[in-house]
């Protein structure tokens, strides 16, 4: 019985037919039913060592208040700062405006006996005429100066005004070392342009040099040199009133100042005569020595060269031009850049912020994403 139970079974067994299983088949199915959630598609961006970072900055909150406030002030200030250069650039163009329109302006052709120190900043670059003689025994300098390789000073010699008044301050231009005293400048065929004696016309222009600051040295009492601008202390030694003036640079020469140098030693040998003296530079026949004057010329359009001057001891005046500085359009634009790129960096700081969230966030935010998926 149990061996024919077995026989059919076995038979029923060969007699089924065959059942095969398509994995693909299962899997497309499969899919088609099974659904996956997405919240975790979009994850929530979190730093490096994001906890780390978040324990480290919470022991230090004054450091990151720092910090906030320097990029919060950093646009403000810079801002502002270039906004100042917006004045600043307006202001120094007027002065160059103004200084320009002086020195097209004609000369003045001659001063009053009384000039207030106060307005010659009105005056700044303006040109003018006057007539006088310099005092030489009171001649200053300032330097040393470097020109073309060698080294010389600006001589500053007080003018005596003809129609009266204290004497200003003419910085007469560049000499050279060796032609600061005054002896070694009455020689040579220019020495009626390094050394004029008696009354002369003189061109010169206002200034108003900068004032000394506190970082620099004082000068000594007495000496005749100087090493920086200090228009009071030149006046107050040299008795002139506080007013700086440049000559203008000129290589031609002035004939009449020869003249003037000529009557002048002529007066000065009547004078030793009165006395029963002879002048050391009067031979004995009476005639006036020349000592090496020759013969000249009376053409004033006569041009020397800049050698010639340094060789007898002319000084060489500078050549008027406007000497300001405008540089208030690279700072203005250095200053509106920063601020620009500041604030970029600050306003990309702030979006960046809500990326390096706490863990608390960063749950809170995962929990809401699950509440809208299911």
């Amino acid at each position: 019985m149990a061996i024919m139970m077995l026989g059919i079974r076995s038979s029923s067994i060969r007699t089924m037919p065959s059942i095969r299983i398509n994995s693909s088949t299962i899997s497309k199915r499969i899919s088609r039913t099974i659904k996956t959630s997405t919240m975790d598609w979009k994850p929530i961006k979190t730093g490096k060592g994001n906890l780390a970072i978040l324990e480290q900055q919470a022991k230090s909150p004054i450091l990151r208040r720092t910090l906030l406030g320097l990029m919060i002030a950093m646009p403000v200030i810079s801002f502002a700062l270039g906004c100042w250069q917006v004045k600043r650039l307006q202001w120094k163009t007027e002065l160059i405006t103004k200084g320009e329109n002086a020195l097209a302006q004609p000369a003045i052709e001659e001063l009053p006996p009384n000039i207030d120190p106060s307005i010659i900043e009105e005056f700044q670059y303006r040109r003018f005429k006057c007539k006088g003689h310099f005092d030489y025994s009171q001649e200053i300098f300032l330097g040393p100066r470097i020109k073309n390789g060698e080294m010389g000073y600006f001589v500053i010699t007080p003018f005596i005004r003809s129609s009266g008044g204290k004497p200003i301050l003419v910085e007469r231009g560049w000499i050279h070392k060796d032609k600061v005293v005054p002896e070694s400048r009455k020689k040579g065929y220019l020495s009626h342009l390094a050394f004029p004696q008696g009354e002369i016309e003189i061109e010169a222009l206002f200034r108003v040099m900068p004032e000394k600051s506190y970082l620099q040295f004082d000068h000594k009492k007495g000496e005749r040199l100087f090493h920086v601008y200090d228009v009071p202390e030149m006046a107050e030694q040299t008795g002139c009133l506080p007013i700086y003036c440049q000559m203008i640079h000129d290589l031609s020469d002035h004939p009449e100042w020869r003249h003037n140098a000529e009557e002048a030693k002529k007066s000065s040998n009547n004078i030793t005569s009165l006395f029963g003296l002879i002048s050391p530079t009067t031979p004995k026949g009476g005639e006036i020595e020349d000592e090496g004057l020759g013969e000249y010329s009376d053409d004033v359009t006569m041009q020397y060269q800049e050698f010639e001057f340094i060789k007898q001891g002319v000084p060489i005046a500078p050549t008027p031009k406007i000497k300001y500085s405008n540089n208030h359009l690279q700072y203005l634009v250095t200053w509106f850049g920063l601020s620009l790129c500041s604030t970029i960096c600050l306003i990309y700081a702030f979006m960046k912020k809500g990326n390096f969230s706490t863990a608390e966030k960063v749950i809170e935010a995962k929990r809401k994403q699950m509440k809208k998926s299911f």
